[in-house]
């Protein structure tokens, strides 16, 4: 495998004294931030940065954006807002400090996709405490915060919110399986971010979204409503159920 026929960025479009992901990843991994605030940008990280046009609005249009620029057939796209990362495999969750250990286990994730002929992949979105060492790796549901996408004939829809749980129910749907590495949980903090497309969120316009959400998709999914934000499962039946009779 050509690893470097693989892509790992970072997309940012909050503020940039905020961003905390480049601090997980090699200085060489680029920032791709609207081209407004590329000045703010070199101000706080040494990492390349990339410059967005400001006319790219909104998350679905700034992944389909990075994806059909960058030349590599397999990208790998981190939210700006990680704020640790944790191997899951142990007794106690360990946490990864190692800029070199994380890039091979996007890497390592990539290549495991791209064997099973998956076009989407990421991490498990549930709580570490959720675990199971005998389910290491999932094939149904969504992935969020580092998604990875192989090719580019598919797009994100033209949205601000929960576009990735669009693009995997499209990839389950199309492809039937998506790859999930449920061994590492990356940790974020979830719309604190203000400024660039940040700046364009409104309740009105993610109530919206979740609605038409669930207009497309129907019973595969769930809402949760919390305190704070609308939790989102997917039930995507997948596994054959035993019959003994």
């Amino acid at each position: 495998m050509n690893c470097s026929a693989i892509r790992v960025l970072i997309i940012s479009s909050g503020r940039a004294d905020t961003i905390s992901t480049h601090k997980f990843v090699p200085d060489t991994v680029e920032i791709f931030v609207p081209e407004s605030q590329v000045v703010e940008y070199r101000k706080n990280v040494s990492n390349p940065i990339v410059a967005v046009p400001d006319e790219i609005k909104g998350l679905g249009m700034l992944r389909n954006y990075i994806v059909q620029t960058v030349p590599e057939e397999t990208v790998i796209m981190l939210d700006d807002d990680v704020i640790a990362i944790y191997n899951l495999e142990g007794v106690k969750a360990r946490r990864l400090n190692d800029k070199e250990e994380v890039m091979k286990v996007l890497i390592n994730c990539a290549i495991l996709a791209m064997d099973a002929n998956c076009t989407v992949f990421g991490f498990a979105q549930k709580d570490i405490r959720a675990y199971d060492g005998t389910d290491p790796f999932g094939l149904r549901g969504w992935v969020g915060c580092c998604v990875g996408v192989v090719g580019k004939s598919r797009r994100f829809r033209d949205d601000k919110y929960k576009v990735d749980i669009d693009f995997c129910l499209e990839a389950l749907m199309r492809d039937r399986i998506i790859w999930i590495d449920t061994r590492y949980y990356f940790a974020q903090h979830r719309d604190n971010n203000t400024g660039g497309n940040a700046a364009y969120r409104t309740k009105e316009g993610y109530q919206n979204s979740i609605d038409t959400l669930v207009e497309k998709w129907g019973s595969c999914i769930k809402l949760n409503r919390q305190k704070s934000q609308i939790g989102i499962t997917l039930k995507v039946q997948r596994r054959q159920p035993l019959d003994f009779g």
